[in-house]
């Protein structure tokens, strides 16, 4: 292990050093260096604060169609040279993968992200942020008398990739994540909420204690309501985790062998097709001045601003270079963000303009239910809000659900603007930028025990 945080410039010359060693056809070294810090409270105390410095070195050895491939923290020079013998013996016993890929040339073009926040860098700075997130959350628990648990994790993180072919690529990002919870002292009433932004200062951290704490007030004594579909509004956080579901099948081999909602018949698909309201544009873009992400995935492949849903119709659907290959159509990469346009109104101005409707601040414990139609099941969890004249009337209990991302999007009535955001049962890594929902209808299948 390495006890700092290498550069770019330190990474690639590791990789230099390690595609020296090897004796394969070709190979590829993907490196990540980082510090992550964290700290964590819980019953209105800090409990555990941490932080590490780690530095990854993956290499993947290639002969034919036969790879092998190991991953170490051991930056010695015989680490390393032990990491490609072990590779390459790795290679020689594995059997061949017929999907497997040469290399990508150099001459790969990439865009510039602002990822990486500075001040985000300084580790007492940082440290202190977390303490003073904490301390700010603790004081609101007891001046309400609630109890807060939270975590607030934030992070710098260098990598890069090269190959034997001469690619050679470099990125770097800093993340900052927070999430809370209130709950009433007796255990019967719960709020949460949650931000992430690639810099630290912008986690706004008291806006998100007050709305988990004026949750956990609202949702006292909650009402009964019967399952069944109702209009819904849903807070940029449980939208942040449909959209990742979305994306996850946004495929086009599972489309074109007939396993996605967007296969269509003798191999052709959905691309196209008015599925959604006319209202949604879903995208990414690495450089997107608010969410900026990675510019390359696997491979070194580049990552560059694609339109997923426009105008309502399915665009794009990502593309690996093998399938691309077979199938004899133009490679498309994933995304490193996520947005969802919306309107000009921020969410809490927004709820003003809802007539009706049931308010979700967050699911959890989202499965699959059907992969041909998307449909999920979940649990609403933390604040479920009965709202009439754009005022939260009172809190129901809460539901399981099940319902489709597809279907979601086809049932919106009107978003407020997006929001910085990051889903809870998701991966909170993907930077996302999500308005506040509002659609026609949203089916609760059960109630549900939870708080």
């Amino acid at each position: 292990m390495h006890n700092d945080v290498l550069s770019i410039d330190d990474l690639q010359s590791i990789a230099k050093k390690v595609l020296s060693y090897g004796k394969s056809e070709w190979a590829e070294v993907e490196l990540t260096s980082g510090h992550y810090g964290n700290l964590r409270y819980a019953a209105n105390t800090v409990t555990t604060s941490g932080a590490h410095v780690n530095t990854n070195v993956g290499i993947t050895s290639v002969n034919g169609k036969r790879a092998g491939s190991v991953t170490t923290n051991d930056l010695s020079e015989d680490g390393l040279r032990r990491a490609v013998k072990r590779a390459e013996e790795i290679a020689t016993l594995a059997p061949e993968n017929g999907e497997l890929m040469p290399p990508l040339p150099p001459g790969q073009s990439y865009v510039r992200s602002a990822a990486y926040d500075q001040a985000s860098t300084d580790r007492d700075y940082a440290a202190n942020e977390r303490a003073r997130i904490a301390q700010l959350a603790i004081k609101e628990a007891n001046l309400r008398q609630l109890q807060a648990a939270g975590f607030i994790e934030s992070s710098t993180q260098h990598r890069c990739y090269r190959n034997s072919k001469g690619l050679a690529v470099g990125d770097e990002h800093t993340r900052s994540i927070y999430s809370t919870t209130m709950r009433a002292l007796d255990g019967m009433s719960s709020g949460w909420s949650k931000a992430a932004s690639h810099s630290i200062a912008q986690l706004d951290p008291q806006t998100v204690v007050r709305r988990a704490a004026e949750k956990c007030v609202a949702w006292n004594s909650p009402r009964v309501m019967d399952p069944g579909t109702y209009k819904t509004i849903l807070e940029p956080s449980a939208v942040a985790d449909m959209m990742q579901q979305l994306q996850d099948s946004l495929d086009a081999r599972e489309a074109e062998e007939g396993r996605s909602p967007f296969s269509r018949p003798n191999g052709t698909t959905a691309i196209g097709e008015q599925l959604f309201s006319e209202k949604i544009h879903l995208y990414s873009d690495p450089n997107h001045p608010l969410v900026p992400a990675g510019v390359y995935e696997g491979g070194g492949q580049p990552l560059i601003a694609t339109d997923w849903i426009k105008d309502g119709k399915l665009s794009t659907l990502r593309r690996s270079r093998f399938w691309a290959q077979k199938s004899g159509k133009p490679a498309v990469a994933g995304a490193s963000n996520l947005v969802l346009d919306g309107g000009g109104q921020l969410p809490e101005d927004f709820l003003y303009n809802v007539k009706e409707g049931l308010l979700i601040t967050s699911f959890w414990y989202i499965r699959d239910l059907d992969n041909q139609t998307m449909l999920k099941t979940g649990l609403t969890r933390d604040g479920l809000f009965w709202v009439e004249d754009g005022k939260i009337q009172s809190g129901v209990v809460n539901f399981r659900w099940n319902e489709s991302p597809i279907t979601l999007l086809k049932n919106v009535i009107d978003f407020s603007r997006p929001v910085i955001t990051a889903p809870r049962d998701g991966w909170d890594g993907e930077p996302m930028l999500m308005p506040m929902l509002y659609v026609s209808g949203f089916n609760y299948s059960s109630q549900s025990d939870a708080i």
